[in-house]
């Protein structure tokens, strides 16, 4: 789908943008103003944004390129927003913010605290996120992370820029597993040990049915047949389907609270959907888009030959899973009318969602308002993980082993901290969740403890410690403070790297919605948090002489924890006061 570009005038990169258009206008006639582009600098020491219009224009006004960026640098008109302006190399201009409009920046995160980085880019528009989505009667697995940690990101990454998101888990509930377990429950299953340990039964009984499978194929049709009584409303399977469906809920959700921070606005099954499907069928038929296959399916054929054929029904009438996720596109569309649908699920279904879309445009309720945002395959060092063979590994007791061996780790750091418990459940799952977020999502991840858990380098203990050093800074502090924009005092190189960081906040989260990757802004974070401990590191702050010097530096202290507490929660992590 067409890609959202979500850009705010009140970014200072966009104003140091329309300087510079000002400036080309003055300087030039009829140049192309919208090639005009500002960027991050890959240093620090070359300001805090560059633009190389002066090397675009070079060929259409036959310049050399650094004639014309002193041009554009002699014309931009003065602006309480720069101090400088450098020209590097063949022709790069590079800007660098004044003392007095970070220092604006800095009240602003003091005054808006929580609130600050949120956005109303999106008018309020509905989107729809997708993510998580387990089967019932099947645990959730650390693989499970990917799709819900990622989703609820995205869910509140869209919502800090303004839209309003609606956050969904789809549950498996329907389909031919259903037959093949509710056949396994029939022939080998005991209600009263599936209602001491529900799921792990449940699998079990999925697993024997995939091994006795491999001796017999015959079992697979009279699965298929239990499946087709359920859809028929046989009320014999119906009853057995729905307390799996309870028992499972009530386990997954459980699993969702340890998890933290992950809520879901609507918990569907696809049996919603069950009295939907006809009409699509129907409809599809009518319009010779569903065509009848070999041996009495129907299914469709699609003009573009890399997308194979598809079935939509079999031919004893039963549905398929594409079936019933056209019928709830449909349901999506017609009842909640979003400018975007996520699709937040890895890359093994790429071909199925070109198939749905493409299915869904022929059929003519959709207007390309769906994505498929791919992640990659996650993996234990051990290999890959399958539910079908019953290795699957337990996400409960990812996060529980989590749990411990943060405590471990905060245990050998300061065993005299007053609820080393809380903290350690904080460390140790944010610890799990920002493994993830801190990687492109298209990337394949290979689950490490000792990365995740690290107190150094890009991970949740390290930004975690961060914020709780800053808090404790804070905490020691006796003096007054207000935030000011004016500064009669030499500023150190370090807060003022830290300082430039700030304005950059909402940037990076507009920037995240615009590729829905939220590892965007943990490399913010990470960066913001390295420059902080940077300024701790060589900074006297709570023993600086200067007062007013010194309630700055606390000022850019509380502002920068701040900054830190708001990335994380977009992130989905909880932060702690010490540690």
């Amino acid at each position: 789908m067409t890609k959202l570009i979500l850009e705010d005038q009140n970014f200072l990169k966009n104003k140091v943008k329309e300087l510079v258009k000002e400036a080309l206008k003055l300087s030039y006639k009829d140049v192309d103003l919208d090639k005009v582009e500002v960027e991050y600098p890959a240093s620090q020491e070359h300001g805090d944004y560059s633009s190389n219009i002066a090397l675009k224009l070079s060929k259409d006004l036959g310049i050399n390129p650094r004639e014309i960026a002193e041009k554009i640098k002699e014309a931009l008109s003065e602006s309480e927003l720069i101090e400088k302006v450098d020209i590097a190399g063949p022709g790069f201009l590079n800007f660098f913010l004044s003392k007095e409009s970070l220092n604006q920046e800095l009240a602003k995160v003091l005054a808006e605290k929580e609130n600050y980085g949120s956005l109303s880019l999106g008018n309020n528009e509905n989107i729809i996120v997708e993510y998580s989505s387990p089967n019932i009667a099947k645990p959730l697995g650390v693989h499970h992370l990917l799709s819900t940690i990622i989703g609820q990101s995205l869910y509140n990454i869209y919502n800090s820029c303004g839209f309003k998101a609606t956050s969904i888990n789809h549950i498996g509930d329907w389909g031919t597993q259903f037959g093949k377990l509710t056949y396994a429950y029939k022939t080998w299953g005991s209600k009263e040990e599936i209602e001491k340990d529900p799921i792990p039964e449940l699998l079990k009984l999925y697993v024997k049915f995939h091994d006795e499978s491999e001796k017999d194929s015959s079992i697979e049709n009279v699965a298929r047949a239990e499946f087709k009584k359920l859809e028929e409303g046989d009320n014999e399977n119906k009853e057995i389907w729905q307390w799996f469906v309870d028992l499972s809920l009530k386990e997954i959700n459980d699993t969702y609270d340890k998890l933290g921070g992950i809520n879901f606005d609507q918990t569907v099954g696809e049996s919603f959907y069950e009295d939907k499907m006809p009409a699509i069928l129907e409809d599809g038929k009518k319009k010779n888009i569903i065509v009848e296959g070999e041996q009495g399916a129907f299914v469709v054929n699609f003009d573009d030959e890399k997308i194979p054929t598809v079935p939509v029904q079999k031919k004893d009438g039963a549905t398929l899973y594409i079936t019933r996720d056209l019928a709830t596109l449909k349901y999506r569309i017609e009842t909640i009318n979003p400018k975007k649908i996520l699709y937040v699920v890895d890359t093994a279904q790429t071909l199925h969602f070109k198939q749905l879309f493409s299915i869904a445009n022929m059929l003519g309720f959709y207007d390309d308002q769906a994505e498929h945002v791919v992640f990659g395959r996650m993996s234990m060092k051990e290999g890959n993980m399958s539910t079908r063979k019953g290795n699957v590994v337990l996400l409960k007791e990812v996060l529980d082993e989590a749990v411990s061996r943060a405590k471990k780790i905060i245990e050998e750091k300061d065993s005299d901290l007053a609820d080393i418990e809380n903290i350690a459940y904080h460390v140790g799952v944010g610890a799990v969740k920002y493994s993830i977020l801190s990687q492109n999502r298209i990337s394949d991840i290979v689950f490490d403890w000792d990365n995740m858990l690290s107190l150094d380098g890009n991970s949740a203990p390290y930004l975690l410690y961060t914020y709780a050093r800053a808090r404790s800074i804070l905490r020691k502090s006796d003096i007054e403070r207000a935030a000011s924009e004016k500064t009669n005092f030499e500023i150190d190189e370090k807060a003022m790297n830290l300082l430039r960081k700030l304005p950059k906040f909402s940037e990076q989260i507009a920037k995240a919605a615009e590729s829905n990757k939220p590892n965007i802004i943990a490399n913010y974070l990470y960066s913001l948090a390295q420059d902080f401990n940077s300024l701790y590191n060589s900074v006297s702050i709570l023993g600086e002489e200067d007062e007013n010097k010194k309630i700055f530096l606390l000022n850019l202290v509380d502002a920068s924890s701040q900054v830190i507490k708001n990335a994380l929660s977009l992130l989905c992590i909880e932060v702690v006061e010490e540690m």
